[in-house]
Formats: structure tokens, C-alpha cells, sequence
């Protein structure tokens, strides 16, 4: 007998589940959903590195316990951690800004990197530091307060299109009439420097909280999106990036960081998007002059082809991870708050991106054609990155750092993120940030604590990702892990009217199962509960966009190999 708790539902024959209350009945779309799963097949770890977030509040981080805590964005790829101050490039008007206001420590005492590391380490969470390699930093002579040092001062360039409002000496580095200004002096706001100011403070940071085997900073991304410097940071790097200069500097920091921290892994080289898989700034998406110095080979192909054809001493690599981002470029889907039917439906589609090799884009990426054998218009992400890490650089790990699909309170947004996990551990992603941490008690926080937590009481989804398939992936997404003698099924409702679902699953199934999920207007909870002695499980009404986690513990182990 199936029973259901914490909903006024009639009680239900054997293993049926109505999922309903009185506040959301809603017609269901039509003939359930079949669902397959197969827990012997397509078997692998997943790493818990996927539910990692860049910044947040350090206190909520706790509570919902990211696995992954990064430092990075823009504006890191010029931090002083000397002084504590950072350069908010193109993103604010390229002024220098200080963090700690007393300077008679090096680096100050209470600096943002040593609180960031601390507060994350304090509760296990493992943290990725992004070093500078733009070769500037920050002058250490930069003010305090207002008028900072600004890299186009329109004191000394003249009238600008726009200057911040709380200070009219900076200039955002375009004329009046619009147009760039160029020939600017990178000292009006920095010092260069090279690998030594940084290993400097990888020593800092070792000798604070220890070294990466030791409880301290385990990982350091070779800065951030390298390929836009010639536009976010154009006041010291007005020329674009090219396939030489961001592996020369992989070379040369990745090396230096190894050196300093022999246990730490690296990332790199922490693409910006779609185009610089193929090329480099200089080729302004996919191929150009660059590439073809470089035999025709799109970047990130040729650059695993580097790190693996030049080793230290010894035979570690200068870079562990591939490290990417990736942000659907439909219109309103990513870093958007829209969502109505249409962008909810575009967004949910998109996931493909990352995973369907025979998936066009639905956004500018299907303009670059399908002419040669990088089928550009056809993303696939994961599987293509894939394959040329087994082309060029087996062994090398795979990070996705910066993504988003929604503004954290967009139902669609917060499903699609749910599915975004499913979808890393089935393809195997080694690790995952989110930008940025979900503000508390939104929607995209809800599909964190999912995995994290779905019970209230600390219980994860974790162990292996095994075989699920929906026979309708864009109305139901199905994604199915084990652990132990426990089941967990994934299944996403993307549509606006409440689904059923038939399950099979290809062993027998015997145990007790509980479904978790949240939805637009109801957080994570329990909705419903029951017993199950068979391969066929039939859960009614899951909610109108909706993430919902089938959790099945298994009351005896032979059962799995279908013995009755």
C-alpha cells in the first residue's frame, strides 16, 4: 500500500503516487511519459565538483554547502592582492577600487582574496583562485576614495560618451562622438608585472592556509576569458589575444604555480564562450589568420596540444583542467529575467547545447554554418571538448566555470538549472561554477538544495550517474544516479501543464521511495511517498515546471539482480 504524506490525497493502490494538492491541480498534458532507467548501464562516478558557485555570501554558501567556491570574473584579472584593489575594467568605467583601507600589512589585514579563501575553507568548501596573467596590476599607490585612478581620465583624454556618475573624471574610453580611444597610458592605473608578483602570493596563501594538499587552495585558473582582454581590458591590453601569447603565459604561470605549490591543479585557459573554441581574439570568432598559422587547428584543440606535448619535469602538466564557459546565446536566455512561455520553452531547448552532437543552435551560433567537419551551427559542447581532450590530451580533466541559464528567480531558469546537473554528471564535466551564487531563497537556489539537501537533513545525491532516457526529453527530463542501495531519478517537468510518469526500470526495485521537488511557488519538499516490489513505478501530476527527485532505498541488495 502506497501512501502519501504532507498532501491531502486519497491513499492509492500498490506503487501509484498522485502528486497534487488543492493549490496546484492542474490538467495533466496526456498519456504519461515513459521512462527507462537502467542502473547497470552507462555506470560512472560523477564528481561532486559540479555544484559550485563563483562568489556569494559567505554565510548562505555555508547553509547550502557549494562544493566549489571561485574567485573570478572580470574583475580579478587585475587584483592587487599587495594593496587589496582590484580594476573593474570595461565593467565600470576601468577604475582601480580598494578593498581593506589599512595598508600596513602585506596584503592587508582583512584583504577580500584571505577572507574569500577562509570563509570557504572554513566549511570544506574547496576554493578556485584565479591568478592574473594579464601582466598588470593595480598601482599600489591607488587612492582610497573618490577620485579613483581611472584608465580613461577625462581629464587627460578629454569629453567621453559616458562617465561614471558618482565621479565624472572617468571616462568610459570612447569620444564623444562614440568612437574608441586609443594611444592611452596603462600606468595611469597599473604596474606590470610578471609570474614572481603572483607566486609571491600563492606563497601567502600557502603559508596562511596551507598548501593545496594540506586544506588549502586547491585550484588557480590561468585568469579569466584571456580572448576578450582586447575589449574588457583594453586600457592595458589593447591587442587581441592570440594563440601564442595565452599559451606562452600558460607555460610560464602554470609552470610558476607548480613550482610554488607542487599539489595545486590548474585551469585553463578559461575560454569566454562559443567563438574562442575555435579562435583567438585576433580571429574574431571561429578562424581566421591565427588559426591558420597554426595549422587549421581551432584553438582549444591545439592548445590541450600543447600541455601535452610540453611537460615539466617529471611529466606533470602545466594545466589539469580545460576550463570553459558557456552561455546560450538565444535571445533573453541566459542572465535574463524573461520568463514567458516562449523564452522559458527556448531556454529548456538549449540545454541541448551541450550535449546533442546533431542539435543546432537556436541563436547566432547556427549563422557560422555547417560548411566543414567543425559543424559550427551544431554545438555539442561536452562530446566535441571531449573528443579533442582525447585527441590532443588524454587524461586532461574537463571544467565548465562560468555559466547561467536564467536569473535566479525564473521558474524555467531554476528546472533548467536542476537539468544542468543531471546533464554534468551523465557527460561527465569534472567540475562546475554557476555565475553567480543564487541569492537566498531563490528559485536557482532551489536546484542546488535538490543535491545538496533534498531531505532537510543533509542527504545528497551522489555516488554514480546511471542510464535514464525519456521518451519525451522536452516535456520530462529523466537522469538517474546510485548510490549504495540507493536509486535517485531526476525528472524535470519543462512544460505548463502537470505530467505523469510511467517508470521501468531494468532490474527489480525493492524498497521504500519518497519524491522530493519545488516549483515556481512551492520550495523543495516532500511530495509524496510509498513502497515498490517490481520494475514499474507510475508517478501522477508532477508539477507544471517543476524539478522533482525520485528517491528509492533499497530494502535488500539481491533484489537488484531481479531475483524475487
Amino acid at each position: 500500500m502506497s501512501t502519501i504524506r504532507a498532501l491531502s490525497c486519497a491513499t492509492l493502490i500498490a506503487v501509484v503516487a498522485l502528486v497534487c494538492s488543492p493549490s496546484r491541480a492542474s490538467t495533466a498534458a496526456g498519456a504519461p511519459i515513459a521512462v527507462s532507467v537502467d542502473t547497470s548501464a552507462n555506470v560512472h562516478p560523477f564528481s561532486p565538483l559540479i555544484f559550485g558557485v563563483a562568489f556569494g555570501d559567505a554565510t548562505r554558501n555555508a547553509q547550502i554547502g557549494y562544493t566549489v567556491r571561485r574567485w573570478g570574473g572580470n574583475s580579478v584579472t587585475r587584483y592587487n592582492w599587495q594593496v587589496d584593489v582590484h580594476s573593474t575594467a570595461a565593467d565600470w568605467y576601468y577604475e582601480n577600487i580598494p578593498g581593506a583601507a589599512d595598508r600596513t600589512t602585506v596584503p592587508p589585514l582583512n584583504n577580500s582574496a584571505d577572507v574569500f579563501v577562509g570563509a570557504a575553507r572554513s566549511v570544506g568548501s574547496d576554493v578556485l583562485m584565479t591568478i592574473p596573467t594579464i601582466g598588470w596590476t593595480p598601482r599600489a599607490d591607488s587612492p582610497l576614495q573618490h577620485p579613483y585612478f581611472a584608465g580613461f581620465s577625462v581629464a587627460k583624454y578629454g569629453a567621453q560618451q559616458a562617465t561614471d556618475p558618482w565621479d565624472p573624471g572617468a571616462g568610459n574610453g570612447h569620444h564623444a562622438d562614440s568612437t574608441p580611444i586609443t594611444g592611452n597610458d596603462p600606468h595611469d592605473t597599473s604596474t606590470a608585472v610578471g609570474a614572481n608578483f603572483q607566486t609571491d602570493w600563492i606563497a601567502h596563501l600557502k603559508s596562511t592556509f596551507g598548501g593545496a594538499a594540506t586544506g588549502g587552495v586547491k585550484f588557480y585558473a590561468l585568469d579569466n576569458e584571456v580572448m576578450l582582454w582586447n575589449s574588457t581590458h583594453r586600457d592595458v591590453h589593447p591587442q587581441p589575444t592570440t594563440y601564442d601569447e595565452t599559451w606562452a603565459n600558460a607555460a610560464n604561470y602554470g609552470a610558476a604555480i607548480k613550482q610554488q605549490d607542487p599539489g595545486a591543479l590548474v585551469t585553463g585557459p578559461v575560454t569566454w564562450g562559443y567563438c574562442d573554441l575555435f579562435g583567438s581574439a585576433k580571429d574574431n570568432c571561429a578562424d581566421g589568420t591565427d588559426r591558420q598559422a597554426h595549422g587549421g587547428t581551432p584553438f582549444v584543440a591545439w592548445y590541450l596540444q600543447q600541455v601535452c606535448a610540453h611537460p615539466l619535469a617529471g611529466g606533470a602538466h602545466v594545466v589539469d583542467y580545460l576550463d570553459l564557459h558557456y552561455y546560450p546565446q538565444g535571445t533573453n536566455v541566459a542572465l535574463s529575467s524573461n520568463d514567458s512561455a516562449t523564452t522559458a520553452a527556448l531556454r529548456l531547448r538549449s540545454l541541448r547545447e551541450l550535449y546533442d552532437a546533431n542539435w543546432v543552435s537556436e541563436s547566432w551560433i547556427a549563422d557560422l554554418g555547417d560548411a566543414d567537419a567543425n559543424h559550427y551551427s551544431k554545438p555539442g559542447l561536452i562530446p566535441r571538448v571531449r573528443a579533442w581532450i582525447d585527441g590532443y590530451c588524454p587524461g586532461t580533466k574537463l571544467a565548465i566555470t562560468e555559466y547561467n541559464w536564467g536569473n535566479d528567480d525564473t521558474a524555467s531558469g531554476a528546472v533548467a538549472q536542476a537539468e544542468l546537473f543531471g546533464i554534468f554528471a551523465r557527460e561527465g564535466v569534472d567540475m562546475a561554477t554557476r555565475w553567480v551564487a543564487p541569492a537566498a531563497n531563490t528559485l536557482a537556489e532551489r536546484a542546488f538544495s535538490l543535491f545538496l539537501n533534498y531531505d532537510g537533513v543533509g542527504s545528497k545525491v551522489q555516488g554514480n550517474s546511471v542510464a535514464a532516457s525519456s521518451a519525451n526529453a522536452d516535456q520530462l527530463g529523466a537522469y538517474a544516479f546510485q548510490s549504495g542501495a540507493r536509486t535517485m531519478v531526476l525528472l524535470t517537468n519543462k512544460t505548463a501543464l502537470a505530467q505523469d510518469a510511467a517508470l521501468t526500470f531494468a532490474g527489480t526495485q525493492n524498497g521504500t521511495w519518497k519524491l522530493f521537488g519545488f516549483d515556481a511557488t512551492h520550495a523543495l519538499h516532500l511530495l509524496g511517498s510509498g513502497s515498490i516490489n517490481g520494475a514499474s513505478l507510475a508517478l501522477s501530476a508532477l508539477p507544471t515546471m517543476s524539478a522533482n527527485l525520485l528517491v528509492i532505498e533499497g530494502s535488500d541488495t539481491i533484489f537488484k539482480n531481479g531475483f524475487d
